[in-house]
């Protein structure tokens, strides 16, 4: 398979996901020339550009793009096999446009379901040792050095855990929400008659926090984790009954890389048909139209915090640095 790639950052991420799934990387496109040519020549592409033509040639595209250029993409090039970084960016003003594509071969990458703390969760769960789900709660915590409405900042963040409570147990109604100062946000949700508490909030250090506790009728499971700029992800070992099971996931090993590339390769095993609809489900992969009813499970938060103030700022306006 042939593929391309757009964007230059996280595009380069990809780029190493397509190559290790046997795909030949054949064109990257960016809007900045003079950086998409350097990129290229670095990662040894052979064909660049800033026009959509640069990538005629591809079977497939990634595209690793910020999240409100998604829609002109996914619309422009639905005759490929895409990838598309996640979210999607859905929002009350373009969903009948989300929900007018027609591409059977789009898929949303969503890396939480393929990290080995997630497949260690799943197995367990469905081993039986956590019985009915009872309750969910997450707390997220963000300090990331860039402007976004406080809507934005959970859409952006609480989507990572989030994917893995949709993988994990299905789909979930929306109840309400508040908002506190900036992105203090407390949503609530249900599902299969189980309360789903999501709280995000400003966190005192740069980087990504997560605190995931799943409650069940036999167990109740705890996964902390998150995101440093001086040590990347990392996950702590699974807590089951307050006691740690396993090593968790260190930093070193680059976890968020090795998801992203699992991710790639589940969808170039499903296109190949190497395996099937079912298996690359099971996997965690997100073809366009499960992450749109995920995505649309969260729409109402867009009204429900209308009321509140949704000026763009940094997570609870601190300054982002590191040590």
């Amino acid at each position: 398979m042939k593929a391309g790639v757009i964007g230059t950052n996280w595009g380069r991420v990809h780029v190493q996901g397509l190559r290790k799934a046997g795909c030949d990387v054949i064109a990257m496109m960016a809007h900045d020339a003079e950086l998409v040519a350097r990129i290229a020549a670095e990662d040894n592409i052979p064909h660049h550009g800033t026009e959509l033509s640069i990538l005629h040639d591809c079977d497939i595209v990634a595209i690793a793009t910020p999240t409100a250029t998604h829609l002109s993409y996914l619309q422009a090039l639905q005759n490929k096999i895409l990838l598309c970084e996640k979210p999607l960016g859905l929002t009350p003003e373009n969903k009948s446009q989300f929900l007018a594509l027609n591409a059977p071969h789009s898929y949303i990458s969503f890396p939480f379901p393929f990290l080995d703390s997630a497949k260690q969760l799943q197995h367990l769960i469905q081993s039986g040792d956590f019985g009915e789900l009872m309750r969910i709660t997450v707390v997220a915590g963000v300090n990331l050095p860039y402007p976004k409405t406080p809507v934005e900042w959970f859409m952006e963040d609480m989507i990572h855990p989030f994917s893995l409570l949709n993988h994990l147990f299905g789909e979930m109604t929306f109840l309400g929400a508040r908002q506190g100062t900036g992105c203090n946000i407390s949503a609530q949700l249900q599902c299969q008659h189980a309360l789903v508490d999501l709280l995000l909030c400003p966190w005192p250090h740069p980087g990504l926090h997560f605190d995931i506790t799943l409650i069940g009728t036999k167990n109740a499971y705890q996964l902390r984790g998150g995101f440093r700029p001086d040590r990347q992800w990392w996950m702590e070992p699974l807590m089951i009954d307050d006691i740690a099971h396993g090593q968790g996931e260190e930093a070193k090993d680059a976890i968020w890389i090795r998801a992203n590339h699992r991710v790639v390769n589940t969808l170039i095993q499903y296109e190949k048909k190497e395996i099937n609809e079912a298996e690359s489900i099971a996997l965690g992969l997100f073809p366009l139209q499960r992450a749109l009813a995920m995505e649309q499970s969260l729409l109402p938060l867009w009204h429900a915090l209308a009321q509140y103030d949704q000026s763009p700022t940094l997570a609870g306006n601190m300054i982002w640095q590191t040590k």
